[in-house]
């Protein structure tokens, strides 16, 4: 019993610590970490495994960090979701990263807390969590002296695009929970603009699922982890 205690503690202690390392400068490991927290209470040997090649993989990037560097002052800003990326209760897992000189400054990796119907849904829960950070930034550049006016957040998803302009209530966003409709209004005032990406330039991909070593690199010089 006591033994099993300790093993439990470990993990968390594990977790934690990893969790703190993924929010303050490794983005990169902000999905696994994410997905992992969810086995608090209930972790077997796999898990474990998994936390420890997280810390492998750190090990082995230990050089890397975040890099500013002399750019414009244009704050780059990317939303995504994964539809049903987790295959215990089909929930999706929503995404955003915030770009300033050439760097990450603002990410999220977190699941969504009811099951989206459909690709569209997903991203649009996903729009409208990053349309709350994209105001809080907006509020904090301004005391810095950067005012941006208006806030465009890319997405990869041309039916959540339509979702968020059009604030007709139809059969696809009658069941959708009021609070998320949060994202209609900030661009109704004119404080968030969204539009289009291509798939293949999505930078928060990393933050909605697992992906291929390549594309992994690739995604982390993006983010100006060098």
């Amino acid at each position: 019993m006591e033994e099993t205690q300790h093993l439990q503690l470990l993990y968390k202690n594990l977790i934690g610590t990893l969790m703190y390392i993924a929010v303050a400068t490794r983005p990169d490991i902000m999905f696994a970490i994410s997905y992992l927290s969810q086995f608090n209470d209930c972790y077997n040997e796999e898990h474990f495994k998994c936390a420890k090649r997280v810390l492998r993989y750190l090990k082995e990037t230990k050089s890397v960090g975040l890099t500013f560097k002399k750019t414009d002052n244009d704050l780059h800003r990317i939303a995504d979701a994964d539809w049903g990326s987790c295959k215990l209760d089909q929930k999706s897992f929503s995404g955003y990263c915030y770009k300033y000189a050439g760097t990450c400054v603002s990410w999220m990796s977190k699941k969504q807390k009811s099951i989206a119907l459909s690709t569209a849904e997903s991203e649009y829960i996903a729009l409208t969590e990053a349309a709350k950070e994209a105001i809080h930034l907006k509020n904090l550049y301004k005391d810095l002296g950067a005012n941006y006016e208006r806030i465009v957040i890319l997405n990869d998803n041309q039916a959540a695009l339509k979702l968020s302009q059009n604030s007709m209530v139809t059969s696809k966003s009658k069941h959708i929970d009021l609070k998320m409709h949060f994202i209609r209004d900030c661009i109704q005032e004119g404080a968030i603009e969204v539009k289009y990406l291509q798939t293949e330039d999505m930078e928060a991909d990393h933050l909605t699922k697992a992906l291929p070593g390549p594309r992994l690199m690739k995604l982390r010089i993006s983010l100006g982890l060098h």
